[in-house]
């Protein structure tokens, strides 16, 4: 079955559509080779050639590291049960993520991609980029009665459905109990307001004898997350506004900037340059450099991975008053079809296999993801542990807030990023800065919305 949009995709306004930058636009004239009739040299997977009988799926994921290995075997798997059918070669996209939407724009795109963030899928799905899958979906019975509400209506966009997510993530501060100890903390009741929070970072933070930071207690940022935890919201759907400068978004802002003001933003930039590789052993928080750390409950794969001897906890987002408790928000990668593949159906019938309960839970048990559907997120062998519980709460809460439908995410999320940045650095007030943030993506927002996209 084929369910692709009548429209033309324009590369040119498809890729400043979705917020691509300059490196993107420069790669705009360049092609991406076509697939091979079989698996290409190099395949590390299981089935090292396919037949022409098969169909041949080129699919990029972003995963990497032992990530992108635990869902090779997933790829293997499924070769191995479709044999003579349809052969999947897995390319990772990490770090290269414009190549996405150059090969998308330029007509020549992978038959599968999940190296496309749930923040894009309205941008690339409203300029055509992606076809929708919403009629194999009914064909196969799945009508989001199996997944958490909030992902199954963040895929929905204009009465389509545009893709999946096998994988989901929940925000969570990990810390160690064994420095909330050495400080006088007691680690059974980690802060839960945002005043005992800066207390408590406060009595974890040590400087050497020269005065620069051998400890820090949390470096805040992110603000998509916190300016949820103080209670703004970024977008006003009903009259097409952005309000990134909401009050309680400056108001979050502003607190994260009180850390790096107190140890000074050069002074953090020296220390954080001195972290080791986030995948490795010398993660900053492993090592100890970080009392506490921003993650999700991924990092419970990491900890097991890099320090298994380590006890690590984890907690929600302290709120102010007048703030939000329990609150994470939810981003992810989300399996699509590009428009114009050579065998959508074939894409589709991988994308479904990936979905079953038992596929999907065991790469999400392995790399500790929260499972998008209900069923295999409440099994044992995930909510044995307390902190992946802690996950799946927040995800089950009413604060649990997904990227807002609207088609200038991309460019809200990048501005968002350099506010801070210049925040942090001390070029501008956080008001100053989030008055810019707003004007500017709402011009864009109108110029879209002017198009009739």
């Amino acid at each position: 079955m084929s369910d692709q949009p009548t429209r033309q995709l324009s590369r040119r306004s498809f890729l400043h559509m979705v917020g691509a930058g300059g490196a993107v636009m420069a790669l705009a004239a360049c092609t991406v080779p076509a697939a091979p009739a079989g698996a290409p040299a190099g395949q590390t997977g299981a089935g090292a050639a396919a037949s022409s009988e098969q169909a041949f799926l080129n699919y990029w994921t972003g995963w990497s590291g032992f990530e992108f290995d635990e869902l090779q075997k997933m790829v293997d798997k499924f070769n191995e049960a479709n044999t003579d059918k349809i052969f999947v070669n897995m390319t990772t996209v990490f770090g290269q993520y414009e190549k996405v939407l150059t090969a998308i724009a330029g007509g020549n795109p992978p038959d599968v991609v999940s190296a496309v963030w749930l923040h894009e899928l309205v941008s690339m799905a409203s300029r055509g980029g992606l076809q929708p899958i919403t009629q194999y979906a009914q064909t196969a019975g799945i009508d989001g009665a199996e997944y958490f509400p909030q992902f199954w209506d963040a895929w929905q966009y204009n009465g389509d459905l545009w893709g999946m997510m096998i994988t989901s993530n929940s925000n969570v501060i990990a810390y160690q109990p064994a420095l909330f100890e050495e400080v006088g903390a007691d680690p059974a009741n980690p802060p839960q307001s945002t005043a005992e929070l800066d207390d408590v970072a406060m009595k974890l933070e040590k400087m050497d004898a020269n005065g620069n930071i051998d400890r820090v207690g949390l470096l805040p940022s992110g603000l998509t997350w916190w300016g949820r935890v103080f209670g703004g919201s970024f977008y006003d759907a009903d009259a097409q506004k952005i309000t990134a400068n909401h009050p309680n978004i400056v108001a979050a802002l502003d607190w994260e900037n009180t850390y790096r003001q107190r140890l000074s933003p050069e002074k953090v930039a020296a220390f954080q340059s001195g972290f080791g590789d986030f995948m490795s052993t010398q993660n900053s928080f492993f090592v100890g450099k970080e009392a506490m750390t921003q993650v999700g409950e991924w990092f419970i794969q990491f900890q097991k991975k890099f320090a298994p001897d380590l006890v690590m906890e984890f907690m929600p987002a302290p709120y102010p008053e007048g703030g939000n408790d329990n609150t994470t928000t939810f981003d992810g990668s989300v399996f699509t079809i590009p428009t114009g593949v050579k065998a959508p159906d074939a894409s589709w019938e991988f994308i479904r296999w990936l979905s079953e309960p038992q596929n999907m839970g065991d790469f999400c048990f392995n790399i500790q993801n929260v499972p998008p559907k209900l069923a295999p997120a409440s099994e044992e062998r995930f909510v044995s542990d307390p902190r992946f519980q802690l996950a799946v709460d927040l995800l089950s809460g009413p604060h649990a807030f997904g990227p807002d439908k609207m088609p200038v995410n991309s460019l809200l999320y990048s501005r968002l990023a350099e506010a801070e940045s210049a925040v942090f650095n001390g070029q501008m007030s956080a008001q100053e800065a989030l008055d810019q943030v707003t004007t500017e993506v709402q011009a864009e927002l109108d110029k879209v919305l002017q198009r009739g996209s």
